[in-house]
């Protein structure tokens, strides 16, 4: 397990109650693209603690996981415990074990970064049945954009514990679209992106909660990361004790050849 996946699932609660929520417009888009039924299989790359899971289980198809995180994968296998199709293995995509052309979905919720980009697109494409689906989505989260005074604050931390000198540019069509695209290198074929929007407010102490699953946060001075802890929890709670963080998530749909 890398040091970031260690980070993650020793934050295992705090990374399933303040990471977002799915939009529900993904998975149908997902399900109209992919047609799942109770026959398919389908394979979800990276689980967590499962906040990606239940509207793909809800089509009753075969569904496995696999998730490398101990204490994430405890909270998911007791989440769908109640699923007689759910199965859950604790290990990475490398160490999965399974034969080839099984699959009719295979997915990744925020998780397919972390693996090496040609051995994961060449692993997906062999495990996937001939007409199969590979589905990639992620969040990316963006500044408050209606308490400027708070963004700025805020801004002024990172660049003196993190030495960021802005915030990272928002999430693109155009970034989308070259994820799409990735895929046709792989043999892929009939990639569609899409690009949403949704907003989640934090309360400060629900912030540190999220903060906490930022591998790049945890990894900085621990001296530095409680100045810059407590420097945001209290930029918050000055500028009326919420902050609203604005997400793009991204899709990317690509499809195995018959």
């Amino acid at each position: 397990m890398t040091t970031f996946e260690k980070t993650f699932d020793s934050a295992a609660l705090d990374y399933d109650k303040s990471r977002p929520v799915y939009i529900k417009e993904i998975y149908e888009d997902i399900l109209h693209y992919a047609l799942i039924n109770s026959d398919s299989n389908v394979l979800e790359i990276g689980l967590g603690t499962g906040k990606a899971s239940q509207p793909i289980l809800d089509t009753q198809c075969h569904f496995v996981g696999i998730e490398p995180g101990k204490q994430l994968a405890d909270l998911a296998r007791n989440r769908y415990k109640a699923y007689e199709k759910f199965s859950l293995f604790n290990q990475t995509l490398q160490d999965f074990v399974s034969a080839d052309e099984l699959f009719d979905l295979i997915y990744a919720a925020t998780a397919f970064h972390w693996i090496p980009e040609n051995y994961g697109y060449n692993r997906v494409f062999n495990l996937l049945k001939p007409g199969g689906t590979f589905a990639r989505f992620a969040y990316h989260a963006g500044a408050d954009k209606e308490r400027r005074a708070l963004t700025d604050e805020i801004q002024e931390f990172y660049h003196k514990y993190m030495h960021s000198e802005s915030p990272p540019a928002e999430f693109s069509s155009e970034d989308a679209q070259k994820l799409a695209e990735k895929a046709l290198a792989y043999g892929f074929v009939d990639v569609k992106y899409t690009l949403y929007h949704t907003t989640k407010d934090f309360t400060a102490d629900e912030y540190m909660s999220l903060l906490r699953t930022y591998p790049d946060h945890m990894k900085i001075p621990a001296s530095d990361r409680k100045k810059l802890f407590e420097g945001i929890y209290s930029a918050i709670n000055n500028h009326g004790g919420i902050m609203t963080v604005y997400y793009a998530m991204d899709l990317e749909l690509a499809r195995k050849p018959y």
